[in-house]
């Protein structure tokens, strides 16, 4: 029983240890799918792979043990059965570890090494369905190197143009959008994030960040920016998904009163012409900030000034 526990012990360590190792002598298979350290949910996972030139069949092993061999010419693709537990595969030269727990939800898993603050963290990846489709709806092939194509040529063959408004509709597009710089948000191929998303600020990683001081918008300190702005293209300007008060409107349901209209109530109320208006009603832009405002409730300025502007004293 010694033997047996020193001998899987063995193995674990071999496991662990080997894909670390550089590849022995040279290979012109690139693996596109999966990393190194992938987690997985489900008993089979696909191998998508790059060769620049037609060869032998490519045969993964598993945990030494022959798979069917991938599909294709340049473009490789297939699938593997995995095991419960830590997996070894091999295509080509470049070994991978794999960790199959089926039956949960999460996205990333932790497996200690017996080493102290040691641990090897195997993450959940989504992978782009346009790799089904094969290198050439992304790419063209030239002498055995790929080459992208021009993004929006790329990506509209399958995805919406945001560009395109419906007609008699103006839209309002994010520049990085209208530039055709997908990839700028999105990862081609696959990610950790929903929709691909790549960037770890999400829209931080170009937008500076608001103060914290003062009154925040619940949606602005949750992170919440396509709350209000499509990250696309939207019907009003900044990409909002809605224009005016009615983008107020979809979540803040109780509304003013007696601040709604822009007609005179009273004798000591005058709302001045360059007041914003919105039709017959008075603008939610007038009184309070999107974002973030060093007053309260959003405010644009301290109350007692900012009554004055329409109420006589």
């Amino acid at each position: 029983m010694r033997f047996r526990r020193a001998g899987i012990a063995l193995l674990f360590a071999v496991l662990l240890v080997l894909p670390a190792r550089a590849a022995q002598g040279p290979s012109a298979l690139e693996v596109l799918f999966p990393p190194d350290l992938t987690f997985s949910i489900e008993p089979t996972l696909k191998i998508f792979a790059f060769r620049p030139a037609k060869g032998d069949p490519v045969i993964p092993v598993v945990n030494g043990k022959a798979a069917p061999p991938l599909e294709g010419e340049t473009f490789l693709k297939g699938e593997i059965s995995l095991s419960p537990g830590i997996n070894l595969l091999q295509v080509g030269e470049k070994p991978v570890r794999i960790f199959l727990l089926e039956n949960t939800r999460i996205d990333l898993f932790r497996l200690p090494t017996g080493e102290d603050g040691k641990d090897l963290v195997f993450q959940a990846y989504r992978i782009h369905p346009a790799l089904d489709d094969g290198c050439e709806g992304c790419h063209t092939l030239s002498d055995g190197k790929l080459a992208a194509k021009d993004q929006k040529e790329a990506c509209y063959a399958c995805h919406n143009d945001f560009s395109k408004a419906e007609e008699g509709k103006k839209v309002y597009v994010h520049s990085p959008v209208a530039a055709g710089e997908c990839t700028g948000c999105h990862d081609p191929h696959f990610a950790t994030r929903p929709k691909l998303q790549k960037l770890e600020k999400g829209c931080f990683e170009c937008h500076d960040p608001f103060p914290r001081e003062g009154s925040v918008h619940r949606p602005v300190g949750n992170g919440e920016c396509v709350a209000c702005h499509s990250p696309h293209a939207g019907p009003a300007p900044k990409q909002l998904v809605r224009a005016g008060n009615a983008l107020c409107l979809g979540c803040h349901k109780e509304t003013h009163t007696r601040h709604r209209s822009s007609a005179i109530l009273g004798t000591l109320t005058r709302v001045p012409d360059d007041f914003p208006k919105e039709g017959g009603q008075l603008a939610c832009a007038g009184c309070h900030t999107p974002h973030q405002s060093p007053n309260a409730r959003l405010f644009r300025k301290p109350q007692d000034e900012l009554c004055k502007i329409c109420h006589l004293v």
